[in-house]
């Protein structure tokens, strides 16, 4: 397709009277196009065609497009005026700044009248004349905001997202008939739309610098840049782009991108800007069960003070608490045999941390239960292996199947608008694999919120050696509990039950859950470490192969300060070369998936991972930083 031609075609640019509207509507006239503008007032109007070119064609027609039947008079005046329409620009919208939350129904439906409604009835009044002539050229202005939840943002984006989906079915029923339709998403303009836009709660707004994006005019001429195309959807800013199409194949990459906004407008900064995301924090390794897979009976034996924290260790990390996100208080053993536990979870949730623990739940009687919530615990998750009392009881070895039911239905009852948060680990093996949906039964009686499916992914010599139903790459079995696994997983959506789960073949991650750039692991004895992983090495398997998981420490509390841990080489270590690897990732997905070509994003996504820098030693043969 040549390049299209705008020279003596009829042109109306809605919206036309600010910003990219002035700057559109001076650029087609300078391209020869016989100009239709409108904007609300008159006098808008007058003082922009003083604005164009000497010897301009144009006409002037005043509507406001936020109220309803406007459009069609709109239309009706332009075919009264000069006939017929060649382009519709439909450039005309309004901003909304606020938390859905706090939205107005007026404001709302005043916001889709114009983003929505409005562009919809213009381009249906022009069809019929444009396929009588033979074709014609339908442009919309849209948003990224409409790829992508952006805070504060959502009643714009949504009307701007309803625009461009139903554009988008157009081109396709409308090619037949030589009519083009073309989105282009111009990513961020130095104009008054913001200081224009309304808002509820004083709220700022995405463009706190005196100036926000690139100025009109030169926006304006990318746009006619795109506008003279083949009919298609347009990207004028790149980070625009990879931000609307991360939030489809990578959205909780776009989401995480998008927290640092969603904090500052939500005004819950003092928490998300602390220096420490996690700190997990091993309450107790000892242990009252004997499972079939855990690795570290052999470590608990061997502990001093019976495996539990002293209340020294806690005293060197309570200082810091104001500094931390959330506190996990689980470890390699038990939390609820720590006997300051309720204790400890109330001084971190005075601090404003969010704390939660992972238990056997055999000892979650009704009495800790209570004394939990009031403490303000705010997730629990109880590890069950099986839904029946014989399978669990198999590989819980000490723990009796009933009394932990019982404890944790009891548990559901007592919370308040479902805080806290009830989850289960199940943690999938050989002699379970089958009971994958049946467990999503059970969470569903007993009155849990989610399910996390885990893989056996922790060895150390013998110990939880054989149980992974990982492998190195897909067999006929692994695709049988892949599908086993979905089913289950429909069947928990159904019944109101989120659920996560771990892949069963690896694939490199920049970074594993544990993150140790904003995380640590404090063990029984004061010991900080990246992981848990880390905290205890020693002979393990790695995808099959025997190697050694080295123990990596930096430092011990109360010994050493934590936050002269945190700033140690060692840890510093860790953290950059983290940070390297997830810049070097995102990186190349960036060029990738900013590319016209599908197979080259593919092909991005793959060669992303060997662009990444060597993870540090015992990461290389962990099997978090693999998602299994």
């Amino acid at each position: 397709m040549k390049k299209y031609s705008f020279n003596r075609k009829h042109v109306l640019v809605t919206g036309a009277s600010g910003g990219l509207g002035t700057a559109l509507a001076r650029e087609l006239a300078e391209r020869g196009a016989v100009l239709i503008i409108t904007a609300r007032s008159q006098k808008s109007l007058s003082d922009l065609q003083s604005f164009l070119p000497e010897g301009t064609r144009s006409v002037a027609i005043a509507a406001d497009l936020s109220k309803p039947g406007q459009a069609e008079y709109l239309a009706d005046k332009v075919l009264e005026a000069v006939g017929h329409i060649d382009v519709l620009f439909n450039n005309a919208g309004v901003g909304y700044f606020a938390l859905m939350e706090e939205t107005s129904e007026d404001r709302i439906r005043h916001l889709f009248e114009v983003n929505t409604f409005s562009p919809l009835v213009l381009i249906k009044r022009f069809l019929p004349q444009m396929k009588v002539r033979g074709g014609g050229r339908i442009v919309n202005i849209v948003s990224c905001a409409g790829r992508v939840p952006i805070p504060t943002v959502g009643v714009y984006g949504g009307s701007k997202s309803a625009l461009a989906v139903m554009a988008n079915t157009m081109r396709l029923e409308l090619e037949p008939f030589d009519i083009d339709v073309i989105n282009i998403y111009p990513g961020t303009v130095d104009t008054a739309f913001e200081e224009n836009a309304l808002r509820e709660e004083e709220r700022s707004g995405l463009c706190s610098r005196e100036s926000c994006g690139l100025p009109g005019f030169d926006v304006a001429n990318k746009v006619l840049t795109a506008a003279e195309g083949p009919p298609r959807e347009y990207w004028l800013e790149r980070e625009a782009r990879w931000l609307s199409t991360a939030a489809l194949i990578w959205p909780n990459h776009a989401e995480q991108k998008l927290k640092p906004l969603r904090d500052k407008v939500v005004k819950t900064k003092s928490l998300k800007e602390r220096r420490w995301r996690l700190l997990q924090v091993e309450s107790a390794i000892a242990c009252n069960l004997r499972c079939v897979m855990c690795p570290w009976p052999e470590y608990a034996k061997k502990s001093e003070n019976r495996g539990l924290m002293t209340q020294e260790i806690w005293n060197a990390i309570r200082p810091h608490l104001s500094q931390v996100q959330s506190i996990d208080f689980s470890g390699g053993g038990e939390a609820l045999l720590q006997p300051n536990l309720i204790k400890w979870v109330g001084e971190a949730h005075g601090a404003g941390c969010e704390t939660g623990i992972l238990t056997n739940g055999l000892l979650l009687n009704e009495s800790q239960a209570k004394k939990l919530i009031d403490a303000g615990i705010d997730w629990i998750c109880v590890s069950m292996d099986g839904a029946t009392p014989e399978l669990y009881e198999e590989i819980r070895i000490g723990s009796k199947f009933d009394q932990v039911a019982q404890n944790l239905s009891a548990l559901s009852q007592l919370r308040i608008e479902k805080s806290p948060k009830l989850m289960i680990n199940f943690v999938l093996m050989s002699i379970n694999a089958h009971h994958v949906e049946e467990i999503i039964h059970l969470a569903h009686r007993l009155g849990v919120d989610q399910v996390n499916y885990k893989q056996c992914d922790v060895i150390r010599g013998e110990r939880g050696k054989g149980f992974g139903l990982f492998a190195d790459k897909k067999t006929k079995e692994i695709h049988r509990l892949q599908k086993a696994l979905s089913k289950a997983r429909r069947l928990a959506k159904k019944l109101g039950i989120h659920t996560t789960a771990f892949a069963f073949t690896p694939s490199e991650q920049p970074v594993c859950d544990q993150d140790p750039r904003n995380s640590m692991f404090i063990r029984y004895d004061g010991t900080v470490a990246p992981c848990i992983n880390l905290a205890l090495g020693g002979p393990t398997t790695f995808l099959g192969r025997e190697v050694i998981m080295p123990s990596v420490h930096y430092g011990r509390l109360p010994d050493n300060d934590l936050l002269d841990l945190w700033e140690s080489e060692k840890c510093g270590y860790y953290r950059q070369q983290f940070a390297n690897r997830v810049q070097a990732h995102d990186d190349h997905i960036i060029e990738g998936l900013t590319s016209d070509s599908s197979p080259r994003r593919l092909q991005a996504l793959q060669e992303a991972k060997n662009k990444m820098p060597a993870a540090p030693k015992g990461c290389d043969v962990c099997h978090y930083l693999y998602d299994i």
